[in-house]
């Protein structure tokens, strides 16, 4: 059963409709982890100050909006929530309905699935057999988490299919690509032309062409796997306590024989460090509109993912 990452609602007009939102599309590019080479370790992303030269805390990471070269405007936490506003807060706001022959693909970023929210789908099913009858899609201002995002609403079976779109002053000009001249094709390899597109024609079916690459490098994978061609981790091996501590097995045992010298009491596992707030906050912005949103309309049960390693 697939698991609602948001939960808002549908402004249209004077009717609220209960909305869920599911994932529509996942990435199954092949993820490399950088490895130091000599023990197998994963290599750690730290916070670094080259100017202080030191590690830093989250604690001590401010925002700053770069106005020109190397200067900054600095903006608290606060100040940002009140430029995010709670207009449209966790809502998918319909501003219009337009033809969707005239959106270009390119406009096109992520897409999601939209499914009823309430008890009854009355409302849902009204406006998704109204764009149906009508052959628009509705354009509409979304706010998931923080960021105000525009999105195509279209009908997809009995459901919606959100499409997150680009605003207009992101689609990057073609104009000022050069295109050199080239003389004009003859009647003979036009018509060659077109017989070969319609003999290459077809229904669009993507499972005709899977993914090469995955293929290849999963079945590399095994072949190393089977050769043992295998790094194991020395820092994944040690044993973690709760919360992440690594259990420092001498100083346990240790601990252990002073206690059987001065009594019964029990040697007890070090007590794990409190839950670093701030990090999980910095894990969720990172990983943006997937979370819940900030505002009075609706709540996300999807929890955080915790920090992975670096990628390569």
């Amino acid at each position: 059963m697939a698991r609602a990452i948001w939960s808002g609602e549908i402004a249209f007009g004077l009717v609220t409709i209960p909305t869920k939102l599911y994932t529509a599309t996942r990435d199954m590019t092949p993820q490399f982890n950088q490895l130091h080479k000599e023990c197998g370790t994963r290599i750690q992303m730290v916070r670094r100050c080259s100017t202080c030269n030191r590690d830093v805390e989250y604690s001590e990471i401010g925002k700053g909006y770069e106005v020109e070269k190397g200067k900054y405007a600095l903006f608290t936490k606060e100040e940002l929530a009140k430029i995010e506003g709670e207009d449209g807060a966790g809502g998918i706001d319909i501003v219009e309905f337009i033809d969707p022959k005239e959106v270009d693909i390119a406009f096109i970023s992520k897409s999601y699935w939209v499914g009823p929210g309430g008890k009854s789908a009355r409302g849902f099913e009204l406006l998704r057999e109204t764009l149906e009858k009508t052959n628009r899609v509705a354009l509409a201002k979304v706010k998931i988490r923080t960021r105000t995002q525009l999105a195509l609403l279209r009908p997809r079976d009995n459901l919606f299919a959100l499409d997150m779109i680009h605003f207009a002053d992101e689609m990057v000009s073609g104009d000022d690509i050069v295109v050199p001249d080239a003389r004009a094709a003859t009647d003979r390899e036009l018509q060659l032309a077109l017989n070969l597109v319609e003999q290459l024609s077809g229904p669009f079916d993507p499972s005709k062409h899977p993914d090469e690459y995955r293929a290849a490098v999963e079945d590399a994978a095994e072949e190393k796997t089977a050769a043992g061609e295998v790094a194991t981790s020395a820092e994944e091996e040690r044993p973690a306590a709760a919360g992440g501590k690594v259990i420092d097995l001498a100083e346990l045992l240790a601990t252990s024989l002073r206690v059987a010298k001065t009594g019964p009491k029990k040697a007890s596992l070090p007590e794990p460090p409190p839950a670093n707030e701030p990090e999980e906050e910095a894990v969720q912005e990172a990983v943006g509109q997937q979370h819940k949103p900030d505002g009075k309309r609706g709540k996300s049960p999807a929890k955080p993912a915790k920090k992975k390693a670096a990628s390569g």
